[in-house]
């Protein structure tokens, strides 16, 4: 019986810490607003879409081609934005970027993404939960939005 107990407090300890890592992996996000999504210093680069907190809920929430439309093909970039708990990016394919975009944004408290991505007049939304309705409408307008960074 005691071995039950400690096998069941030494999971409730890693639960724990698991969720704590991932809610301070959400933190520091924020250290890339007002950055590129794709650094490179030299041969080093570095991708805000392959940091785990952004990268596990989009593999979730987006087909792989689409995926691979928001962070490689889409390779025309903003600066990331800060708007109040979100994070929020948009790109483009280079010399097309009035047909072919994406925008993309994090709740900065809960990991929700939401990913917004438009082919010639198609527009599709994505969100790892909910809906992109329970977006706030300051961040909406700015996925929306090509004409303004």
């Amino acid at each position: 019986m005691r071995r039950k107990s400690l096998a069941a407090l030494a999971l409730v300890a890693v639960l724990a810490l698991g969720g704590a890592a991932s809610a301070q992996g959400l933190g520091s996000l924020r250290s890339w607003a007002g950055k590129y999504p794709t650094e490179r210093r030299g041969r080093v680069t570095r991708s805000f879409f392959r940091v785990p907190a952004v990268q596990r809920p989009l593999a979730a929430t987006l087909s792989r081609k689409d995926l691979n439309l928001l962070t490689r093909v889409y390779n025309v970039e903003t600066p990331i934005k800060a708007l109040g708990d979100y994070l929020a990016v948009k790109v483009c394919m280079p010399h097309n970027c009035d047909t072919e975009q994406a925008g993309f944004a994090i709740n900065l408290r809960t990991g929700n993404v939401y990913v917004r991505m438009k082919e010639g007049s198609e527009v599709r939304w994505f969100a790892s939960e909910g809906d992109y309705t329970d977006l706030p409408a300051n961040v909406q307008d700015y996925l929306n939005d090509f004409s303004a960074t």
